[in-house]
């Protein structure tokens, strides 16, 4: 299904509210959500001349995917081709071989590259949706078909002024400064020492001045990147469209006809609407990551608790889609996607602190198990590093650690703790049970009920490696990614490896939470929702979380949730387009 969506002749329906007494208000096709799959479907829609109308449960637009850096996973793009990459479908399909396994379902993945490329133009052509390519390496691109650089993308940085009213109804994103200044990942560094250089000092200076100004008309900064951007940017091409856009409009139910999905009952202005979608609706409510039922009845063996998800993300689309006999497809190596997670306490309310940029993998900090030696890879990924808990032992026992010495902290910063000077103390910390110091090894290890002979042994084994510049437990900075986390500047053979020498040390407690469910609903590779019996749901389509991921719960680098979300609301919208010129040619024979 590699050709791009076929615009249909415009729709003959009136699109004010219709006379029908079955129904408030008549559309082509509803979306249910707006993060990248909701938003992107009804682009890809709107495209190809339907009529679209997007009902969102939350106040503001955007979902997990405004929280998110906003990378997309997809070989052989334009932009790749533009640089010269030297890649192909064929390497990349090879390498998800490896990757997935057992896992691999060649059905799914086949359409997810092959279509991949033009999904993507197809996104950015005539539209305000802009990608640039990523420096991101597979995260296991030593592996054969994996290569250090290509196939991450990441969103254009986008000025959120010209969104006018609009911009209000962006979800505001996680990582912000100053009350309300986005920063990018490449900025951090200049934030923190603004006076390592006079390139820093000016950008820093520049980005003040711009927000100081944004805060005078604007509830927080308009310079936006990552997930921020690229929702912003799905906004503002789909006002071109004209495209219905309903924030705080929850589904409540689907309406069915003759066996075919015909649109959906909404809740608007705390008012039923019952809105018939004449060729689909498709469900991207962005999975089941905050609800706790379906994370127990789906997880298996990586129970958790926690999750970085949207907090509206509680599993509407399979609710929805379940009534009517759809499947759940749990056939998968892990239920979600995962990064390690600090929890900081404070008389009753806690807060969740995503695994740090500074600190994350990099030289002088180990992570340790309940049996006090290290169980993986420090500077590999978020998510190698939380499959390694479970496998591990955790949730049987939760004693998982970030091990390393206050000159670490005062560095690079550890979870919550930025470095010094922003963190003038760490004691409070301690206080609130959000890290644990020891004077030396075997007391930190008594404080955290583990071994302190064997956890002396772990540090000192990981000195001597350090030292010698080679990890032979776990081959620690030997990858392209993993060398995204090494610090050359440490002037070690190694520069992901660095010495724990010197107390006090610095224990952090750490959990796996999701960034997002892979587990959802069965599906063809046309986004077709599946019954029981595998049989497609008439006029029901699904994408992003809400469908089983073709990745299966397996991480193969930077993007893989967005990439896969964006190409299969392409692949569903072209289902819907398909199927409707059959219809249109069926009535044309009869009459």
């Amino acid at each position: 299904m590699n050709n791009p969506i076929t615009k249909l002749k415009p729709s003959t329906a009136s699109s004010s509210k219709a006379n029908k007494p079955t129904h408030d208000w008549e559309t082509d096709v509803l979306v249910i959500g707006s993060g990248a799959a909701g938003l992107s479907a009804a682009l890809y829609a709107a495209k190809a001349g339907l009529r679209v109308t997007v009902c969102e449960k939350s106040g503001r637009l955007g979902g997990t995917t405004a929280l998110s850096n906003g990378m997309i996973w997809v070989p052989c793009s334009m932009q790749a081709r533009a640089a010269k990459i030297d890649d192909s479908i064929a390497n990349a399909k090879i390498y998800l071989q490896h990757e997935l396994g057992d896992y691999y379902r060649p059905d799914f993945v086949d359409a997810y590259l092959e279509d991949g490329p033009t999904a993507l133009a197809s996104l950015e052509n005539g539209s305000e949706v802009k990608f640039t390519l990523a420096s991101a390496p597979d995260y296991h691109s030593s592996q054969i078909g994996g290569i250090d650089m290509g196939r991450a993308l990441s969103p254009a940085a986008y000025d959120g002024r010209l969104l006018g009213k609009d911009f209000d109804l962006i979800s505001d994103p996680i990582r912000v400064v100053l009350g309300g200044m986005m920063i990018s990942s490449g900025e951090v560094r200049s934030f923190l020492n603004p006076f390592q250089s006079a390139a820093s000092l000016k950008h820093v200076l520049r980005r003040v001045s711009r927000y100081a100004g944004d805060r005078l008309r604007y509830r927080r900064g308009t310079e936006l990147s990552g997930g921020n951007a690229l929702i912003a940017r799905l906004l503002a091409s789909l006002r071109r469209y004209d495209t219905e856009i309903w924030p705080s409009c929850p589904a409540v139910d689907l309406m069915r006809e003759g066996g075919r999905v015909t649109g959906a009952l909404l809740k608007r202005d705390r008012t039923d609407l019952r809105v018939r979608a004449s060729h689909g609706v498709i469900l991207a409510t962005g999975g089941f990551a905050r609800n706790g039922k379906l994370r127990a009845q789906l997880s298996r063996a990586h129970q958790h608790n926690d999750t970085l998800a949207h907090s509206d993300v509680t599993g509407d689309g399979i609710a929805l889609a379940g009534r009517l006999g759809a499947a759940i497809d749990n056939d998968v190596a892990s239920s979600g996607f995962w990064t390690p997670v600090s929890i900081l306490r404070n008389g009753r309310s806690s807060q969740v602190v995503p695994y740090g940029w500074l600190d994350r993998g990099r030289p002088g900090v180990i992570a340790v198990g309940p049996n006090a030696k290290r169980f993986v890879n420090e500077s590999n990924s978020y998510h190698d590093i939380c499959l390694a808990m479970f496998n591990s032992g955790y949730p049987a026992d939760k004693r998982f650690y970030f091990i390393c010495d206050k000159e670490f902290v005062r560095l690079r910063g550890m979870g919550h703790l930025l470095p010094w000077p922003w963190t003038l103390s760490i004691k409070k910390y301690a206080r609130l049970g959000y890290i644990e110091i020891g004077r030396t090894i075997a007391e930190l290890a008594a404080e955290l009920g583990l071994d302190p002979q064997e956890l002396q042994k772990t540090v000192e084994e990981h000195n001597a490696h350090a030292a010698e510049g080679r990890d032979p437990l776990f081959k620690r900075g030997e990858s392209a990614f993993n060398r995204t986390l090494g610090d050359p500047a440490v002037g070690k053979k190694n520069p992901n490896l660095g010495a724990i020498k010197n107390g006090p040390f610095i224990a952090l407690p750490i959990v796996p939470a999701t960034l997002g469910t892979a587990t959802g609903l069965s599906t063809d590779p046309g986004g077709r929702v599946l019954n029981g019996n595998g049989v497609p749901i008439a006029g029901l389509y699904a994408c992003g979380n809400d469908m089983t991921s073709p990745m299966r719960g397996i991480y193969p680098g930077a993007g893989i949730t967005i990439g896969p979300a964006i190409v299969f609301a392409y692949r569903a919208v072209n289902s819907i387009v398909q199927s409707t010129h059959q219809g249109q040619t069926a009535a044309a024979s009869g009459a």
